[in-house]
């Protein structure tokens, strides 16, 4: 079930007044059924409050029927119908939100009853003022201006078209060119490190062989200096065994001629 809320006015010399105690009365287009029930087309009337309210609850509506509502009792004076579509709510709906629709066919009346009515412009920019001014009407313009401006909007939405792909390109290249830019670094990086590697493999090698180079000539002047303290001894040696007179055979001598 559905619960409805009316809420009906009337103009008044302070603006709009209360509609007290008219009456609503409720009527569906057809039978219809509620589960296993088949309910007859009959109707129910309701009154509205001193506050110009009512509250009525009622199944909602399929594509078999729809609710005929008729507010006001004379025909001579305000009185109006309306027939609605009533939605299957769990909250109240308001009257004034239910969709109208056709009462023999139960098509939604798109306009609301509202007559169509249209107005006509010379050219785009007076349709777009025209349009801005009257959002409730259709604005037409002559057939020649609008496949002037269709193609101009084709041909716009063609260069457009252009830009961007041409735009697309442009940003694939830059992307490929930065792809190739950050390979080539990290090559010379990598080309680099070897090097840097070599140089520091290569250094430690010539600081080895330099080592071992010290070390051979260390011991090269050592035995030098060894090999020239030896003959210097005995050098020496020669030296004092020549300098030392024989006195052996003078004292022979002398005691011969003694």
């Amino acid at each position: 079930m559905t619960q409805i809320n009316f809420d009906f006015g009337h103009p008044s010399a302070d603006g709009v007044a209360v509609l007290a105690g008219e009456l609503v009365h409720v009527v569906p287009t057809g039978r219809f059924r509620v589960g296993k029930r088949i309910v007859v087309r009959d109707s129910f009337d309701v009154r509205l409050s001193e506050s110009g309210t009512a509250t009525v609850t009622v199944p909602p509506t399929d594509n078999t029927f729809a609710y005929e509502v008729t507010v006001g009792e004379s025909p001579d004076a305000w009185r109006f119908v309306r027939c609605v579509q009533v939605p299957n709510s769990d909250t109240p709906v308001a009257f004034a939100d239910l969709v109208d629709v056709d009462a023999s066919t139960l098509a939604p009346a798109l306009n609301n009853g509202a007559a169509l009515t249209y107005l006509l412009a010379s050219s785009l920019q007076e349709a777009q003022a025209m349009s801005a001014a009257n959002p409730g009407q259709m604005v037409f313009y002559p057939e020649g201006k609008a496949k002037t401006v269709a193609s101009q909007i084709l041909e716009d939405l063609t260069d457009a078209r252009a830009v961007v792909e041409t735009q697309s390109a442009v940003a694939a290249q830059a992307a490929n060119a930065a792809q190739a830019a950050s390979d080539a670094t990290q090559a010379a990086s990598a080309q680099v490190t070897a090097v840097a590697d070599s140089i520091t493999e290569s250094k430690t090698v010539v600081e080895s062989h330099a080592n071992e180079a010290l070390t051979a000539i260390d011991e090269a002047v050592k035995s030098v200096q060894d090999k020239a303290s030896d003959v210097s001894g005995e050098d020496k040696a020669e030296t004092t065994a020549e300098s030392t007179p024989d006195t052996t055979d003078a004292a022979a001598d002398g005691s011969q001629e003694a």
